[in-house]
């Protein structure tokens, strides 16, 4: 290992992806407060007042020539609005998890996305998987079967989870962008949709903003700043340090998510569920121990 490649284990790209994963590990928690909103409220707010926000930051950081090159760039554009809908799915079909009282299947969508991820990087950037890295992957794809066989369905809240953040992380270590920068973009290029939903919304009588309250329209609010920090430094870490590491870091995250769903918003853990999760803990036990062991020869070597 080089001396430039050093700071990739403790510099600011693994910290930044600790925090946004601690953060994401709550979010479960804060729409359940929200719920009184509907789903695809929720997720407009979160476009427009993280737009709002995201721009914001580009004036007062002086980030305005690192948003010109993203807007002047037609390739940079594509990119960001392909990695706009991808994040977009993700996040209401979360949001839509917890509102239906399925926090618990979206947690295990988390805990799949390292293994996710692993396979991505593989094909996109070239990561080799070794064998111990197969078993594992194996072992999970047998927790997800095992859902299969005791419900007759996919646990397809927890693979659409998995498969689109993976995806997005993906694109967004191709854009040359600006963390900061690039959610604005991204933000608004979903925000004509997301406004017009909310008028749509409010002429029909059915929207909760500016109907209940200013302390539930401020919860509303506050969806920009809890959207915005976590992809900042998602988006940060995602081009400061190895894909399958920053997969492997986001272990944290799932399991907030499943301690909330178990024990804060009281969901049910099924028999099904606990040899499931067995599996899918144990082939993320293979896979941590390996990167671990991998990481300690390289430091011998260096």
């Amino acid at each position: 290992m080089t001396s430039s490649q050093k700071p990739a284990l403790i510099g600011a790209g693994p910290l930044a992806g600790l925090g946004a994963f601690v953060i994401w590990g709550f979010l479960g928690f804060y729409f359940k407060i929200i719920d009184f909103a509907s789903p695809f409220e929720i997720l407009a707010h979160r476009i427009l007042w993280s737009a709002i926000l995201t721009l914001t930051l580009v004036f007062v950081l002086k980030r305005r020539a690192r948003l010109w090159e993203l807007l002047s760039s037609r390739r940079t554009m594509r990119l960001l609005f392909l990695s706009s809908l991808l994040i977009a799915g993700n996040w209401v079909i979360y949001i839509w998890s917890v509102h239906i009282g399925h926090a618990l299947e979206a947690s295990l969508g988390y805990y799949i996305m390292p293994l996710i991820m692993l396979i991505l990087g593989r094909i996109f950037f070239g990561e080799k998987l070794n064998r111990t890295q197969i078993v594992s992957v194996l072992i999970c794809f047998a927790g997800v079967l095992n859902l299969l066989v005791f419900f007759g369905s996919l646990p397809w809240i927890a693979l659409s989870l998995s498969l689109l953040f993976g995806f997005y992380g993906v694109i967004r270590k191709f854009v040359p962008a600006d963390p900061i920068a690039g959610l604005f973009v991204e933000c608004l290029l979903l925000s004509p949709m997301a406004f017009g939903y909310l008028v749509w919304l409010g002429m029909s009588g059915n929207m909760a903003f500016g109907n209940l309250g200013i302390g539930n329209d401020i919860l509303l609010i506050s969806l920009g700043a809890v959207t915005t920090i976590p992809l900042v430094l998602f988006a940060f870490a995602a081009r400061n340090m190895k894909f399958s590491a920053l997969g492997l870091m986001q272990y944290l995250n799932p399991t907030i998510q499943f301690f909330v769903a178990v024990l804060l918003l009281g969901e049910t853990f099924t028999e099904a569920h606990m040899i499931t999760y067995a599996l899918v803990w144990v082939g993320l036990g293979i896979f941590t121990w390996d990167n671990l062991r991998t990481a300690r020869q390289l430091r011998r070597k260096s």
